[in-house]
């Protein structure tokens, strides 16, 4: 076998390092349907093809990243952006912005030129205006985002600007990340964080998220989509275990990163309906023969009876009248003769007055209403009412059921926001 020459080697080597692999597609894409990626894998390995199944169950939706090398600043890069957006907070919106501003001191701790890198950094904050004026324009639909990153130069110089932000982090904390190198980091940092087109690993991808994603509180998870054991794909949280008000999730398969959404809960919105008709259940029956006056059911249909003062109650006192004057004819609604109504010790009445027989009744205006029963005292028996039988159209209240006796929606439930206890003292004459 002929063994090439140096130089034939060192132009083979040149034409590797040039080749670009004739990737289609747009640098971001739309959301779209996991189960792509469960038919893309159905002739596979079984692991993958189980895996891939219950990836599409979890994570119903996934957004692809072109594979031109940047696929995993770019995921990460959109994810950030994305999140942020559908926060719906301006104020976030403008409090990251001045914190990823504030992340060019890093740049100039290391010796990075302004003027060299301050068009990466207008290029992102052209981002972070768009995601404003979205917002304030309530824009629901991230196609805004996606034209914006389908842009060769905006995607570029953002990914340029994660890109020199993360490896000044790592240069200014060697510490955190040198023992994970084979090369000594300022070469790595050359070679494989600052060189356009290099697919990130995950030592850079940790960078990244420490230096730039985790301030904003965002949580980043990768997806391992691999031959490990178990039926679902390996998650692994980059960002420290706490509570996040977004997550970034990647799934990762071999040289190739993309995005995946969980399937997040639905929530009922139905209008809840109170459809209360009385307070108990323990109704018990009611011995008409005790009580101080005839129940009349006829009467007691009509609405806002129980709500007229002289019901149940002798006429008041009459004062001394002359003669010219008749008496005030009785009220239609006294449903029995003053003789079997419970009266209240009261003075006697006058011994002069003149006994003429009453005119015809005549029907009258019903007086006006009262908000509580006068207050009686007796040896007899006594009814104390609940205060909302007093409303009208309420004096044929009909049982709830038992399901909505214990629901919170029930004003007689103690959990119900007009729940009000009722308390009751009993009369001199009960004590």
């Amino acid at each position: 076998m002929n063994t090439l020459s140096p130089d034939e080697m060192k132009r083979f080597q040149e034409l590797s390092n040039e080749f670009e692999a004739d990737v289609q597609g747009p640098l971001v894409s739309m959301k779209q349907s996991s189960n792509a990626i469960a038919l893309e894998y159905a002739n596979a390995d079984p692991t993958y093809v189980t895996k891939t199944n219950a990836l599409a169950v979890t994570h119903p939706f996934t957004r692809v990243m072109k594979g031109d090398g940047n696929c995993g600043w770019r995921a990460v890069a959109f994810g950030y952006f994305e999140s942020l957006f559908n926060l719906r907070d301006t104020l976030q919106v403008h409090r990251e912005l001045l914190r990823i501003k504030s992340l060019s001191s890093l740049l100039d701790q290391v010796g990075q030129q302004e003027h060299l890198y301050e068009i990466f950094v207008e290029a992102t904050e052209q981002v972070f205006t768009q995601v404003s004026e979205a917002i304030q324009n309530g824009v629901h639909d991230e196609s805004f985002l996606v034209e914006a990153f389908n842009i060769d130069y905006n995607s570029s110089a953002v990914i340029t600007h994660f890109r020199l932000l993360t490896s000044a982090w790592m240069k200014l904390n060697p510490h955190r990340y040198q023992a994970f190198l084979s090369l000594p980091l300022d070469q790595y940092c050359a070679t494989r964080i600052e060189t356009v087109k290099t697919e990130i690993d995950e030592v850079g991808l940790q960078a990244l998220v420490d230096g730039v994603i985790e301030g904003s509180g965002f949580a980043v998870e990768i997806l391992y989509l691999d031959r490990s054991a178990g039926d679902v794909v390996t998650p692994h949280l980059l960002t420290p275990s706490r509570p996040s008000s977004a997550t970034i999730r990647l799934l990762y398969r071999p040289g190739h990163y993309d995005i995946l959404y969980r399937l997040e809960p639905t929530v009922n919105m139905e209008p809840v309906v109170n459809y209360q008709f009385g307070m108990t259940t323990n109704y018990s029956p009611w011995d008409q023969g005790a009580l101080s006056f005839d129940v009349n059911s006829s009467l007691m249909s009509i609405p806002g009876l129980m709500m007229d003062p002289s019901f149940g109650l002798a006429p008041p006192a009459p004062a001394a009248i002359s003669p010219a004057m008749s008496p005030a004819p009785p009220s239609p609604y006294r449903v029995s003769p003053p003789h079997e109504v419970y009266q209240p010790s009261m003075p006697s009445p006058p011994a002069a007055i003149p006994a003429t027989s009453p005119p015809p009744p005549r029907m009258s205006g019903p007086p006006p209403p009262m908000s509580s029963l006068p207050s009686r005292s007796s040896d007899g028996p006594q009814i104390r009412l609940n205060p909302l039988v007093m409303k009208q159209n309420l004096s044929h209240s009909l049982p709830v059921t038992t399901p909505f006796k214990n629901s919170p929606y029930n004003q007689a439930h103690f959990q119900n926001q007009d729940f009000e206890p009722i308390h009751w003292e009993p009369s001199e004459s009960r004590k």
